[in-house]
This record gives structure tokens, sequence and C-alpha cells, in this order.
């Protein structure tokens, strides 16, 4: 994230209008269809969706982490005119070759533990996160990857010793903790009302903006819809309804996401407006990506990583959701193998 990328200004409040589309977007042109006659495939288990959703969320990270702060110009001189088709950064450390992921799964990765520490008690598990985050921002697991200024002021003031409800700035709205929201809809998959307030809580250790609350509860929401099964248009419609909730411009944004997505409006259009330095920008994007490859995890992690603005928090966004959605199997083995920690954070999701 750039210098001032969560310090966002909210926009201006206009009219919630009904954004939902008659009909569901079409399948993207190179998603996976099974021939016919063919027995539909087994869903994907609960197990392969979590892990999927933490792997997807760490793929998308590292696969977007060159191309963050690259305009598609800059992208598609330095990569060709496809832009990044894989993992183009890779880092060898400790005699192993990995993908680097960046400061969104670290934090996602802070989130996660906390919650499986304590998934009972509120109070308690914000604590530990707030612990978490300051220990993050002192001795970052692998070095610091570019945080933002939101997050590193709110773990300053948790330092100080501010409560973890009042560490955010009151208009930081950056995508600093949309980013690493989607674990409270994994671990709440089953209660979707404690995904979204826990997830709302959780953004004011950095970010109390009410966009950033609304893109938090959003993304919560959808992932665990996704884990549940159920179809795209409907996690769509539901994350809209959360970012309702707590911010109307927010939902907004998301519904013209939608509608982008339903009449095929393309990425070089849509996604050079919602460039995701705003987390309203940024939950959008997502939805708007995860819905035009909702079956294709590959696919959506790749729109996501090229493009002009916060490349890997969409791509993160966007891994989440459809790895939530498809399962560990639909992700490409070798991105799996390369991406960074791979064995440990498949790990931490098994403990779901």
């Amino acid at each position: 994230m750039p210098p001032t990328a969560d310090e966002d200004d909210d926009a201006n409040p206009t009219p919630l209008f009904s954004p939902f589309p008659n009909d569901p977007p079409p399948p993207a042109p190179d998603a996976a269809a099974p021939a016919a006659g063919a027995p539909a495939p087994a869903p994907p288990s609960r197990r392969s969706r979590f892990a999927g959703a933490v792997l997807g969320a760490a793929i998308g990270d590292a696969m977007g982490h060159p191309t963050e702060f690259l305009s598609m110009a800059a992208i598609r001189d330095r990569y060709g005119p496809d832009g990044v088709r894989g993992f183009e950064l890779y880092w060898d450390r400790g005699g192993h070759r990995f993908a680097p992921y960046t400061d969104d799964t670290q934090m996602a990765e802070c989130v996660l533990r906390a919650l499986l520490d304590d998934r009972d008690d509120l109070d308690a598990a914000m604590r530990g996160m707030a612990r978490r985050f300051v220990d993050w921002a002192e001795r970052p697991q692998g070095g610091h990857r570019a945080p933002g200024n939101a997050c590193l002021a709110g773990c300053r003031a948790l330092a100080r010793g501010a409560h973890w409800a009042e560490a955010g700035g009151p208009t930081a709205g950056g995508c600093g903790s949309v980013m690493r929201a989607y674990p409270f809809g994994l671990v709440f998959c089953d209660d979707l009302d404690k995904a979204e307030r826990w997830a709302v809580e959780h953004s004011k250790l950095t970010h109390r903006d009410p966009i950033a609350l609304a893109a938090s509860a959003a993304m919560a929401v959808g992932v665990a819809r996704a884990i549940r099964g159920e179809e795209p248009l409907a996690i769509a419609s539901e994350m809209l309804a959360a970012a309702c909730r707590h911010s109307p411009p927010t939902a907004v944004m998301v519904a013209e996401a939608i509608g982008d997505a339903d009449a095929a409006v393309g990425p070089d259009q849509t996604l050079d407006r919602l460039r995701a330095w705003a987390a309203h920008e940024a939950i959008a994007a997502a939805i708007y990506v995860f819905l035009r490859h909702p079956d294709d995890p590959a696919a959506a992690v790749l729109e996501a990583a090229n493009t002009p603005g916060d490349s890997d928090s969409i791509a993160t966004l966007a891994g989440a959701l459809t790895g939530a959605r498809r399962g560990v199997e639909a992700l490409p083995p070798d991105w799996v193998r390369d991406v960074e920690r791979a064995d440990e954070l498949r790990a931490l999701a098994d403990r779901i």
C-alpha cells in the first residue's frame, strides 16, 4: 500500500438503489465445465474449503506482490501483453525458494491465530489480536512488506495502551482491515451474525472509518457463505447487505460492481475505477472478480493481480472467496507448493 493508502476519506453518501441483477453473471470463458452427461463433481469438504481460503488468499497476495503500485502499461511492459501468468517474484532464504506474500497475509495470520486461541470471548480475542499486531509491527514474520500507515499507527496506539476498540484512526478507511477479515468467515461460518460482528469490531484496532467496518463485514459474510456452499450471486447479495448495514456508500460501490459483472463490463474499465486503496473499493473489486470467476480460483487471482491498484489486496480477497468456494484442490498445485510457508498455512487452516 502507498504511504497514504490507509488515510482515504469516506465517499459522499448517495442514495442506495436496487442493485440485484435478474440473472447471475455468465461463467467465465475459461471456467471448466463438466462434459455432457458427466456427473457433477462432489462439493469440496469443509476442510478443503478452509485450506482453499487460507492458501488462496496467500497465493493471491504473493501473485499481486510484484504488480502492486504498477500501472497496467508498466505491468504489460514488464511481464508481457497478458501480464503476470504465475509467480514472478521469488526469494531464496534458508535453503528454500518461495513466492513471498505481503503484510496482508502476515496480519491475516495474526487474526486467525487469535481466533483459534479464543473464539468464544470477543474482548479476550481482540486483546490477543492486539498483542499479535504489536508484535507484527515490531517483529514481522519474514520482515516488513510495505505495511500501510493506518495499520502501523493503530499498532503504535495499541503499544501505548489504547483500548483495542479505540486504537484505529476514526477516518482510517484504507483496505488494511478488510484484507485480513476473511478468517472470521472461516471460524464462524456457522454463525453469520457473529462473523460479521467480530469482523467489524476487529477493524477498530486500526481502521474505524465506516467504509472499513462495512468492507470487513462484507468479507466475513461472503467467505462464511462460500464455505457453506451458497451460490455466487447469493453470496454477493449478502455481502452487499452486510456492507449496507455499516456504510451505505460502500453498498452503492458494491452494487455497481455487481452490475458491472452482470453486464460483462471488462476489467480494464472496472478494476481501473476500483483501485482498492480504500476499503470500499477493495471489497467491490473483489466481488466483481469473484462473480466473473466463481469456479476458477486461478483466473480470479490472475485477473486481480493484473490491476493498476492495490493488486495484492484485491487478489488476496479474490483468492479467499474463490478458494472457500472451490476448495484447495481447485488451486494450481505448483502455486500451492511455491507460496511462502504453504505447509504452515495449511496446518493452520486444519486447526479451524
